[in-house]
């Protein structure tokens, strides 16, 4: 048995808001893959960071979400702080 990930894409064809977008999915684990977030996987490579789905519908509102791009997003100021501190107490 090995400990690696080996993919299986099969490249599927969906319509978001009227356009024909290509989306990857993983036939060994059952996965859908965005392809915004890694690309590689258009291609049959493994990608290095990408965002993995059980559904398409969770996919679609994913793809729809990449035009706010909220994980990166700044985080709020009083977090940073209270991460800081925590830092500086170790």
């Amino acid at each position: 048995m090995s400990s690696r990930w080996v993919p299986k894409w099969e490249i599927q064809k969906i319509e978001i808001n009227n356009r024909e977008e290509s989306i990857c999915y993983d036939t060994e684990t059952k996965l859908y893959a965005c392809p915004k977030c890694g690309p590689e996987c258009l291609k049959g490579g493994i990608p290095r960071s990408s965002s993995y789905f059980f559904n398409k519908d969770d996919l679609i509102n994913h793809f729809l979400a990449h035009k706010y791009l909220i994980w990166e997003k700044k985080k709020p100021k009083e977090i940073e702080e209270e991460e800081e501190e925590e830092e500086d107490e170790e």
